[in-house]
């Protein structure tokens, strides 16, 4: 029987501008490609997502490298405006918290999740956070699901986890909670269904 439900983050409750990296590309005069790399690859960037370097820090490693010419609130302003709520979702998830305990599992960053959860009122629902700049680990790393499988209060086989991104989806498996890859809404009311959750 679930008990507890787990969403990831960022493309799922909250979709991402697939045009961050031009903001910056203008800015440092570097291609889109090249930005696109710098943050897929960057160290300070997954230091930031661990939490262990200061937004401070990490804008000025990251200006420093890119060679940007905007000040800190500027970097900060532009860092953050990327998301849009999926409502649809977010619709889902007030449903759901009638009748299960909800957990939010990410990789994300202090400046990310305040900026989110700031603009977005559907994070105060959840029952717990489990993020990655808090925890000191991100996803695929086991230690970060064990941190979310120990919030939910249940086992792992009365678990659902919903991502977008198929390794972490299996990761969880591999702990025995029931993951599904989220691709669209429709999808995942049909993956609900498929595990006899109780939406309405």
């Amino acid at each position: 029987m679930i008990k507890t439900i787990i969403f990831d983050l960022g493309n799922v409750i909250v979709n991402v501008d697939k045009d961050e990296f031009g903001r910056f590309s203008a800015d440092s005069r570097k291609s889109i490609p090249y930005v696109g790399e710098y943050f897929e690859n960057s160290s300070s960037r997954k230091a930031f997502e661990r939490g262990e370097i200061q937004p401070e820090q990490f804008y000025r490693k990251t200006a420093e490298e890119l060679s940007l010419n905007m000040n800190f609130n500027e970097f900060k302003r532009m860092w953050c405006d990327i998301f849009a709520l999926n409502k649809d979702v977010a619709n889902l998830i007030r449903k759901l918290k009638r009748n299960y305990r909800l957990i939010l599992l990410s990789n994300t960053d202090e400046l990310h999740f305040e900026h989110i959860k700031n603009r977005y009122k559907v994070i105060d629902i959840f029952d717990a956070h489990v993020l990655s700049y808090k925890v000191g680990y991100s996803k695929p790393n086991p230690l970060i699901f064990l941190n979310a499988l120990r919030k939910a209060k249940t086992l792992p086989f009365n678990c659902l986890y919903f991502d977008d991104i198929p390794q972490f989806v299996y990761v969880a498996r591999l702990m025995g909670i029931r993951a599904f890859q989220y691709t669209t809404t429709d999808k995942m009311v049909s993956d609900l269904n498929k595990a006899k959750v109780k939406i309405n």
